[in-house]
């Protein structure tokens, strides 16, 4: 199976995360613990009981959301929130259903006892155009918002561990998770970013595009890209080079003492089983601020397109 699309995404500041209601301080240290849930900007959750796609207002817009839950929920659920590419409104009504769907992950949730949320992108107008796709500007932007309010719904509907909770992205969904990065570290274990980067400058946008910011924890990444062919929209008009880009990142990451692992292969700008599955792989490993088990480990025999990062050449 083979996948393609883009998006891009980058959220605001942190005004909107006001921590819900905590428990009694009096507890044990039992050692780093992840952010507080965020109140809700506007309205209620929407329902994510069970798996399907619902809409609810999210900083007063209308936002759609795919979630897969377990035939049979367990306790303590891993929850995974994967955010889609660039994808065309005249296509598909819900892109995050459209992602869910085509990678099977309802099967993948019964397996591994995970709960998965697919958000929608909005809808933005590029190049006379219009796509799903992420805010990627650091100004003004309601994406982070949105994953607050997923965040603190998930954890009020299901029995999940928000130890195990991490986000994976394609293209325009990866560029969104540097965001993440840059400003919900301390709400994720890990990250893994299939064709991402940071610190794009685009034409068109007033801003960089997936602004890297050091982030507020430490966590490891997982960076895999398609190679030098891997741009968008082609190698003869590359307005976005996502191994560039990568590139770029993973210095920052490094920089900062962050433990990174780099893949590449020669796919281009697509998502292929090989990648897709070392990240659920990378996903189910990992828990809020624990070292990476693949640091002593190993990624294994599969996994030898890739290796620990190392600073790449000016």
């Amino acid at each position: 199976m083979t996948l393609f699309l883009l998006a891009c995404a980058v959220p605001e500041a942190d005004s909107a995360r006001e921590p819900a209601d905590t428990a009694d301080s009096g507890s044990v240290d039992e050692g780093p613990e992840p952010a507080p849930l965020a109140e809700l900007s506007s309205g209620e959750c929407p329902s994510l009981e069970a798996s399907g796609t619902s809409s609810f207002l999210s900083s007063g817009e209308e936002r759609s959301v795919t979630v897969i839950v377990p035939s049979q929920p367990g306790a303590d659920m891993p929850v995974f929130f994967f955010f889609h590419g660039l994808d065309d409104p005249e296509a598909t009504e819900h892109p995050g259903d459209t992602w869910a769907s085509a990678l099977d992950v309802q099967a993948l949730a019964d397996e591994t006892g995970t709960v998965w949320v697919f958000a929608d992108s909005p809808v933005q107008s590029v190049y006379g155009y219009e796509f799903y796709l992420w805010d990627l500007e650091t100004t003004g932007n309601l994406d982070l918002v949105l994953y607050d309010d997923l965040r603190s719904c998930v954890a009020s509907s299901l029995d999940v561990d928000l130890s195990r909770a991490s986000a994976m992205g394609f293209s325009g969904g990866a560029l969104f998770t540097t965001l993440l990065l840059a400003h919900r570290a301390d709400t994720l274990a890990t990250v893994v970013q299939l064709s991402g980067g940071a610190d794009l400058s685009v034409p068109s946008f007033d801003e960089l595009l997936a602004l890297y910011a050091e982030p507020a924890t430490d966590l490891p990444v997982l960076l895999t890209t398609g190679g030098e062919a891997d741009v968008w929209p082609s190698e003869q008009l590359k307005v976005v080079d996502f191994y560039a880009a990568t590139d770029t990142l993973q210095g920052y990451l490094l920089d900062d003492e962050h433990y990174v692992v780099r893949c590449n292969d020669e796919r281009g700008h697509t998502v292929n089983r090989a990648d897709w599955d070392l990240g659920v792989s990378w996903l189910l490993a990992h828990s809020f601020g624990g070292d990476s088990p693949f640091a002593t480990s190993g990624l294994g025999d599969d996994a030898d397109w890739c290796a620990e990062a190392t600073i790449v050449d000016e």
